[in-house]
């Protein structure tokens, strides 16, 4: 199946930036975002469920 687009070129060569590179420092930041991100999570998973329960009387 190919594209329906005809002025659109594809270039499978361009996969954009590189990664960062795997310093301390961006284990750090990759950490830390990874653990705002699972923190964001449990919430919104738990929240609803203890509203429900406390206010569903």
């Amino acid at each position: 199946m190919g594209s329906d687009f005809k002025e659109e070129k594809v270039d499978n060569d361009n996969w954009g930036n590189p990664p960062s590179p795997l310093t301390p420092e961006n284990q750090k930041k990759a950490f830390r975002a990874q653990l705002i991100l699972g923190l964001v999570g449990l919430v919104g998973i738990f929240l609803p469920g203890v509203l429900f329960w406390f206010f569903g009387r």
